[in-house]
């Protein structure tokens, strides 16, 4: 009997035990960040950039500058900060039924990209919704770490990375950035 789904990709800790095994890390419905490898050739994207570093990098620019970035947030693939209204805000991105959107919005996209391009023009974005025209580009390049964990999320299924050939320290890079799916009907509001 092999370990249960939520736990195939876990570490083996303890002896096995009627076909279970003691995990140090248990994940449940990790997928893979769909459209990762892909925004990592936006000139946008920052990569692994926390919120505090991005209003940093945002301090003082007009509205509609914005920037693409990790979420640290579960249930969310990216966040996006942008100034809007002379401040500079912060919104989710989440990745459900093949398509993305921000966590309040009702338009869905299947790319990353295409998302953002909808909030691109002042005239179509409502008082509370991102205006996102003015990228703020990266001024280096991404992390050769960072570019090889987006082509390989988009190339091995996220419970498949424990079967990898790979020094355990890799894995547990890999494993790192992932996001957790919520249900319908789990989210607090």
């Amino acid at each position: 009997m092999s370990p249960p789904a939520a736990v195939q990709h876990g570490e083996k800790d303890g002896e096995e035990e009627d076909g279970f095994y003691t995990c140090f890390k248990i994940h449940f419905k990790c997928p893979t960040i769909p459209d990762l490898l892909a925004a990592t050739s936006l000139p946008y994207y920052w990569g692994a950039l926390n919120k505090y570093q991005a209003d940093i990098l945002l301090l003082g620019r007009p509205d509609g500058t914005f920037l693409l970035r990790n979420s640290s947030q579960d249930g969310c693939a990216f966040a996006v900060t942008f100034r809007r209204r002379g401040r500079t805000r912060h919104a989710r991105v989440q990745y459900r039924g093949q398509h993305f959107s921000f966590h309040w919005g009702s338009f869905h996209s299947p790319s990353i990209r295409h998302l953002l391009e909808h909030y691109n023009d002042p005239r179509s974005c409502t008082f509370f919704e991102p205006l996102l025209s003015m990228p703020l580009n990266r001024t280096n390049p991404l992390s050769l770490q960072e570019l090889c964990r987006a082509t390989i999320n988009a190339a091995i299924p996220h419970e498949r990375i424990g079967q990898l050939p790979i020094p355990k320290a890799m894995k547990e890079y890999l494993w790192e950035y992932h996001y957790t799916e919520t249900f319908p009907g789990t989210e607090e509001e």
